[in-house]
C-alpha cells in the first residue's frame, strides 16, 4: 500500500472515530445513565484484568451493560447499533486490507488507488454489467450481439487475473458499446480485488511523453498493472521513436508476463497493421494470447440524439 493510501485510511479512521465520539457525547447529554454505563464497563474490564472477575462473570456483566445500553438507545429513538464502531467500508474496517495476514488490498483501496493515479481515465460506476441496457440496441441482431458480448466480458472479468487468453481485442466502428464493455470489465476487476488501469491510447502516449520530458518512467504502470484497458487505439499521436516503441514495449512485456490486457479500437485488422506495422499489430492479434471480438451495427450515439 502506498503512503498516500495509508494516509487516506488513517484520516478515514480518525474521521469515523470522531463521529462516533460525537454520538457518544450526544447520548451522554440526553441520558446521564450512558456515562455511568461506560464507567461500569471500564470497571468490569479493570477487575477482569486484575483477576478479580472470572471470564464468565465478566462476560455476563458486559452483556447486561450492552443490553441496557441498547434499551436506552431505542427509548431515545436511536438505532440499536448507533454506538457501534463506524466503518466506511465494512469489508476491511477502513484498513484497506483483507485476509488474515492483511496481505490483500480491499476493493475500496483499489478504487481509491485508481482515483489517485495521475494518468489514465477514472473507471466509472455508470458503465458496468449491472447498468447494461439491452433496450438501447435498435435491432434484434445487434441486441443479440451485445448480450453475447456481455456474457463473454463477464466470463473474462470473472476469470481475472488469469483468463484462458489474457488479452481481449474489441474492434468495431464508433458507438457500438466497446468502451462500455472495457469499463465494465475494469470495474468488475476492481470489485473482485484485481487492480486495473484504464486509459485511452492518447492518454497513455501523452503520459509517456511527459515522463520523457521529466526523466521519469511513466510507462511503468502500463507495464505492471494486473489489468490494463487501453481504449481508442488509433487516436493517439504518432510521435517518432515514442508511439510505436512504447506500444510495442507494453504489449511485448505484458504478453511475456501473461498480464491481461483489453485493447479497444475503431480500426479493423487491416487498419491495425497499416497504422502500427507488423511488429506491433501481430502482438495485438496473436491468437495464442488474444480473443478477438468484432462488433457491428448502428451507431448508438447517433441513434440516441
Amino acid at each position: 500500500m502506498t503512503n498516500e493510501l495509508k494516509r487516506y485510511y488513517s484520516d478515514l479512521r480518525d474521521k469515523n472515530r470522531a463521529l462516533l465520539e460525537k454520538r457518544i457525547a450526544l447520548c451522554d447529554q440526553k441520558s446521564p445513565r450512558f456515562r455511568s454505563l461506560s464507567d461500569e464497563r471500564g470497571l468490569v474490564m479493570q477487575q477482569y484484568g486484575a483477576g478479580k472477575l472470572s471470564v464468565a462473570a465478566a462476560k455476563s456483566r458486559i452483556a447486561a451493560i450492552s443490553a441496557e445500553r441498547q434499551t436506552l438507545l431505542i427509548s431515545l429513538d436511536f438505532p440499536a447499533d448507533y454506538l457501534e464502531p463506524i466503518y466506511t467500508c465494512p469489508k476491511c474496517h477502513d484498513t484497506g486490507m483483507l485476509g488474515e495476514d492483511g496481505g490483500r488490498l480491499c476493493s475500496c483501496a483499489l478504487k481509491k488507488q485508481q482515483e489517485l493515479q495521475l494518468f489514465g481515465s477514472r473507471i466509472n460506476e455508470r458503465e458496468t454489467f449491472k447498468t447494461f441496457d439491452e433496450s438501447l440496441y435498435p435491432t434484434d441482431e445487434q441486441k443479440k450481439q451485445a448480450l453475447a458480448m456481455r456474457r463473454f466480458s463477464e466470463r473474462y472479468a470473472a476469470a481475472l487475473p488469469a483468463p484462458e487468453k489474457p488479452n481481449l481485442l474489441i474492434l468495431g466502428q464508433s458507438g457500438l458499446g466497446k468502451s462500455f464493455f472495457g469499463n465494465a470489465i475494469a470495474y468488475a476487476a476492481i470489485e473482485n480485488g484485481v487492480y486495473a488501469v484504464k486509459a485511452t491510447a492518447y492518454q497513455c502516449i501523452q503520459s509517456i511523453l511527459d515522463g520523457l520530458d521529466s526523466h521519469s518512467e511513466t510507462i511503468l504502470p502500463y507495464l505492471s498493472a494486473p489489468l490494463l484497458v487501453l481504449d481508442d487505439l488509433g487516436t493517439e499521436p504518432m510521435i517518432p521513436n515514442v508511439t510505436i516503441e512504447s506500444l510495442f514495449r507494453i504489449l511485448n512485456e505484458r504478453g511475456a508476463a501473461q498480464r491481461p490486457t483489453v485493447l479497444i479500437s475503431n480500426l479493423d485488422r487491416e487498419g491495425l497493421f497499416e497504422r502500427y506495422g507488423e511488429r506491433v499489430a501481430s502482438r495485438m492479434i496473436d491468437g495464442a494470447l488474444t480473443a478477438i471480438v468484432l462488433l457491428r451495427g448502428e451507431n448508438l450515439r447517433t441513434r440516441l440524439r
